[in-house]
């Protein structure tokens, strides 16, 4: 990403080590995230490693919203 980061969280998912990154925003501007899988994303997940993957997730997402102060929804489908 060529913006500053506003946050960066790493975790780790299995082998894997996942970074989410989010660039520093102006009021009123959309945020947006960056998930980048190491070495690779993998193609599937065990049940395990969704669990892991959803628990970094929400965590970095919480962070993300309170070093904002914002409230925020995560949702999946």
């Amino acid at each position: 990403m060529g913006e500053q980061a506003a946050l960066v969280r790493t975790w780790q998912v299995g082998r894997r080590k996942v970074t989410m990154t989010v660039a520093q925003t102006r009021k009123g501007e959309v945020a947006n995230a960056v998930i980048e899988w190491s070495p690779a994303m993998p193609h599937h997940l065990s049940r395990r490693e969704l669990r892991q993957y959803r628990t970094g997730r929400d965590a970095a997402f919480a962070d993300l919203c309170g070093a904002l102060g914002i409230r925020g929804l995560l949702c999946e489908i």
